[in-house]
């Protein structure tokens, strides 16, 4: 009933700029900063800003899984960034990796891991990673 007009096959990242248009432009965003104030609008904002930045990540991620260059890494440190992608830290690791092809090299980057299997320092872990890019890896 109440979602009659709309579209449910709506890519996340349409839905996002649909949403901050309402809210930043026109009459909607005048009203809302009226009525909602400076704070909430600055806070809805940051909510969204976020939103955009797990999107891109997860774009980010897809890729790699399917182009990135494979590799073992050693963990040298590892640090938690305080953000959560459904459920699931997202962390700064340190990595001495070993490719498959080319010489070894160390990297920092964030990378989601699950909360059941956080990677220890000192463990081993299988990569995927960029290689314009070295600071772009997701654990596989």
């Amino acid at each position: 009933m109440f979602n009659a007009g709309k579209n449910k096959n709506q890519d996340p990242k349409d839905a996002l700029k649909n949403a901050s248009d309402k809210l930043n432009k026109g009459i909607t965003g005048g009203l809302a900063k009226a009525f909602m104030g400076k704070d909430f609008m600055d806070q809805a904002n940051s909510a969204m800003d976020m939103a955009n930045q797990a999107l891109e990540g997860v774009d980010t991620a897809q890729q790699l899984a399917v182009e990135g260059a494979d590799a073992s890494a050693e963990v040298i440190s590892i640090q938690d960034s305080g953000q959560t992608i459904n459920m699931n830290p997202v962390v700064i690791l340190t990595l001495k990796v070993t490719p498959a092809k080319g010489e070894a090299f160390q990297t920092s980057g964030q990378s989601m891991v699950s909360r059941l299997n956080v990677p220890r320092v000192g463990e081993t872990v299988t990569i995927k990673y960029n290689p314009k890019d070295k600071t772009q890896f997701i654990i596989v």
